[in-house]
């Protein structure tokens, strides 16, 4: 697929990139290409992306960090014809296999929120970071995936809620939040059963993430330089700005307030994690 690259950092064995994809034609399977190197790539934006390697596909989102081993071969599909941003990681130093790599050289891990964040503010930092700096904060990032829930290929009723979960939202052609009968309906699962599994094959309730993907949204439009925390809460179905500002906090581990002035463009200079 098309796409732009900005360098950020080169050296002590990686580099570190600011990717960004092309709005795709249609949702159809790339080329298949090969990586010239081990890579891991974490998401800046909410585009979903699945991911196929061998007879395996992964759905990627907003909370996913997919590693790739050396020469591994994969195709990649866009949910919608929308644009891609990525932080790749590419060199031998830095993304030595993982354990849970599968067979087909992929592995795709879900992040915290306070992964999510530093990576954010590691985005911002780095062009003004010396060397030595530079290689910790991105080697921390890295070494954050070794404990990582990894996830499965995608199949099944927990896939599919996964796909429901990420089309909701407040913009246009976004569905309205689903309460779990609703969900276990559409995937024609009991509300149990879906439960009990989406937490087996994520590590994560599915209240905690669809949290977990508003914090992300909620960050992303920060480091868009989003000033109207008020009007970003509501856009991201919380009833108060002290609301998302509470959540926030307690998910990402900083006020909302902090976050704007780490993470947008007005506050990268200087910025620290």
């Amino acid at each position: 697929m098309p796409q732009d690259r900005t360098l950020l950092y080169a050296g002590r064995g990686f580099e570190v990139a600011h990717v960004r994809l092309h709005a795709p034609q249609g949702p159809a399977w790339s080329d298949l290409y090969t990586v010239a190197s081990p890579r891991v790539v974490f998401p800046i934006g909410r585009t979903r992306l699945d991911v196929r390697s061998g007879d395996h596909t992964w759905l990627t989102d907003a909370l996913t960090a997919i590693r790739f081993g050396d020469a591994t071969a994969y195709r990649l599909r866009p949910e919608t014809a929308t644009v891609r941003h990525s932080l790749v990681v590419s060199g031998q130093a830095s993304v030595s296999p993982a354990h849970g790599e599968s067979a087909a050289g992929v592995s795709v891990c879900l992040l915290t929120p306070q992964a999510l964040y530093r990576m954010h503010a590691a985005r911002r930092q780095l062009p003004d970071t010396d060397s030595a700096q530079a290689a910790t904060l991105v080697a921390a990032l890295v070494a954050e995936l070794g404990s990582a829930p990894h996830q499965a290929p995608w199949h099944g009723a927990v896939a599919r809620a996964r796909q429901l979960l990420l089309s909701e939202g407040s913009g246009p052609g976004a569905r309205p939040a689903l309460s779990l009968d609703e969900l276990a309906e559409a995937v024609s699962r009991s509300p149990f059963h879906l439960a009990r599994r989406f937490r087996q094959q994520t590590g994560l309730s599915l209240h905690q993430y669809r949290q977990h993907l508003r914090l992300a949204a909620a960050m992303e439009r920060l480091a868009d330089g989003e000033r109207d925390l008020a009007g970003l809460a509501h856009d991201l179905g919380y009833c108060s700005q002290s609301h998302l500002g509470a959540v926030f906090r307690r998910g990402v581990g900083v006020t909302l307030g902090e976050a704007r002035s780490v993470l947008g463009p007005a506050g990268a200079a200087g910025a620290r994690i």
